[in-house]
């Protein structure tokens, strides 16, 4: 028998053994790999609306115009002139909700020029403010009583002598969106003020009057007469708050 001492050489001994040896590492190392992920593998699932949601947010937008309805004039546009003890004018405003949230908690104010036409309690500016769900009608030189009117204020100019002034309105009326409220001013001055002028002139507290000893004075301090208000009104709503509803 023949031996291929090649074989058996060191060298060749020395290489197949390593070889045999590396093959086995990457065989424990592919082992150990397949063990160690498979200890952390998972399944998952999601699930979701294929509908996205619509979310929104709410709008509080209003308005104060002029009552065009039943042939009315032009609202707080319209100058109210030449005002005497006694007089009445009235104006009729629409106050309309055309945002997508309801109107509550409405406040009346005003910003308003002070003299004794604005801030004199007893003598000055008297206001009524009537509201009523539909417009007002106006029947020969008068206001019709509006169904359901409610008498939301009843109070002198001089109640809004500052711009602070909020008055609220009697009721607590909602507005809801896209609705309207229909708001009469009346504005009076008492047909208590009295007043005499001597040769275009005011003469104030008592007194008899220069060159009429015969004839007392009894002006007040200052007159009512002659006095101009410029004012804006500012009807202030909060938003009816949804929170919590169930819109299913």
């Amino acid at each position: 028998m023949k031996f291929n001492m090649n074989l058996l050489r060191s060298g060749n001994l020395v290489a197949r053994t390593v070889a045999q040896l590396s093959v086995v590492a990457v065989v424990a190392a592919v082992s150990t790999s397949a063990v160690s992920s498979s200890a952390f593998a998972t399944l998952d699932s999601i699930s979701y609306n294929v509908t996205p949601q619509a979310i929104s947010s709410g709008t509080l937008l209003d308005s104060i115009t002029a009552q065009t309805s039943s042939g009315f004039g032009q609202g707080f546009a319209a100058s109210l002139t030449n005002m005497n003890p006694g007089d009445t004018r009235t104006v009729v405003i629409d106050y309309f909700n055309y945002g997508t949230d309801s109107a509550t908690s409405l406040t009346l104010s005003a910003n308003l020029a002070s003299n004794t036409l604005t801030n004199d309690a007893a003598r000055g500016l008297q206001l009524v403010v009537s509201s009523c769900t539909s417009p007002w009608t106006y029947t020969i030189s008068s206001f019709s009583a509006c169904s359901g009117s409610v008498t939301v204020i009843a109070t002198p100019m001089s109640a809004f002598s500052t711009a602070a002034t909020n008055i609220a309105f009697a009721g607590s009326p909602t507005v809801a969106a896209n609705a309207h409220l229909y708001l009469k001013f009346a504005f009076g001055l008492p047909a208590t003020n009295s007043e005499m002028w001597a040769n275009g002139a005011f003469v104030a507290n008592s007194g008899a009057f220069p060159g009429s000893p015969g004839i007392a004075n009894s002006n007040p301090a200052t007159t009512i007469t002659g006095l101009n208000a410029s004012v804006t009104w500012v009807v202030h709503a909060t938003a009816v708050s949804a929170s919590g509803s169930n819109n299913a």
